[in-house]
């Protein structure tokens, strides 16, 4: 199926479900001849029970599993209030929880050290509106994709002269306006130090972009969790991006699958793209009407002319001063 591509609107959270609802299950409830049916967030009780036992309800769980295999979506996607405030208070407890600033810098960097996929950021999210390579910038383009490698200096970069990168970010973005997808990768280097503020801050610095030296704006952002599968990252304006983390094989295959991957195209981009392409293909053509005497000599004497003939003086008005290219 194509991937859907509106603008400036990340891809739809896709998880599949399982037990009471995309990201949260429940235990089933102890009934002793019921089938038991679990929906969103209510059990079902397909056929009656004699003698039903009343269950003190757990609180809900996120399956990590499930969002782990998820694409790329945004905190506004999740449609099911009831998973979001369980995901919600289960990464508050991770924050709450965090060891981060007690480490230090030096235990984070090392923390750091991988691959990272994205999971969740807010639509207002620069990571997410535009991403962090700029690559989705304009509106018939959107993000649905985005995985970071943190990783130590290389001694041997120094030896053979290679420019040395801690910090790569690949993102694949959807083009609604052509019906396709491309990769797009920035490279640089990457320090954690003390936020004034209180915490931890990571700044990514980046000097390259798909291999051509150009600096892009550094992405900060505060470590608020950072463990052995799950990293949260408070944005500047303090919104939520989590990661999970991933082997590099598992990143590439990913990052392969969703460049692939069909678009669907919006008509309003795609119209668009065609009158543009209309107006730099066409081309005014004059018609040349010199006699073929006049061609040679012109040919000869090395002035350059125009379709129809016209000389092209290019040294301007006599007195200095010098508008362009006119002819006479």
């Amino acid at each position: 199926a194509a991937r859907t591509s509106s603008p400036k609107h990340v891809c739809m959270l896709a998880l599949v479900l399982s037990s009471a609802s995309l990201l949260i299950g429940r235990p089933p409830l102890a009934s002793p001849r019921a089938t038991v049916r679990l929906c969103a967030a209510e059990a079902v009780v397909a056929e009656p029970a004699e003698e039903a036992v009343a269950v003190t309800a757990e609180p809900p769980r996120v399956r990590w599993e499930h969002l782990f295999a998820a694409d790329l979506a945004s905190w506004e996607s999740i449609d099911q209030p009831e998973a979001k405030v369980a995901l919600e208070e289960e990464l508050e407890r991770m924050e709450a929880g965090s060891a981060a600033e007690l480490l230090g810098p030096a235990a984070v960097r090392e923390q750091l050290i991988g691959c990272w996929k994205l999971l969740l950021a807010p639509e207002a999210d620069a990571a997410m509106r535009e991403g962090v390579t700029a690559g989705a910038s304009a509106p018939h383009l959107s993000l649905c994709g985005h995985f970071q490698t943190f990783s130590k200096p290389d001694p041997m970069d120094v030896l053979t002269g290679k420019p040395a990168t801690f910090m790569e970010t690949c993102e694949v973005v959807a083009d609604s306006r052509v019906g396709r997808a491309f990769s797009t990768t920035v490279k640089g280097g990457f320090h954690v130090d003390a936020d004034p503020l209180g915490g931890l801050r990571t700044v990514e610095i980046y000097t390259q972009r798909d291999g051509a030296e150009e600096a892009l704006p550094p992405n900060r952002w505060n470590c608020a969790h950072v463990g052995s599968e799950i990293r949260v990252a408070r944005a500047p304006g303090g919104g939520q991006r989590v990661y999970c983390r991933v082997d590099a094989e598992a990143m590439r295959a990913e990052l392969a699958r969703l460049a692939a991957e069909a678009v669907e195209v919006d008509p309003k981009w795609a119209e668009q793209e065609a009158e543009q392409a209309a107006a730099e293909g066409a081309v005014e053509e004059v018609e040349d009407n010199r006699p073929l005497w006049q061609k040679r000599i012109d040919e000869a004497d090395g002035i350059q002319r125009s379709a129809n003939g016209t000389p092209i003086i290019n040294h301007g008005p006599i007195g200095g001063s010098n508008d362009g290219p006119r002819t006479q």
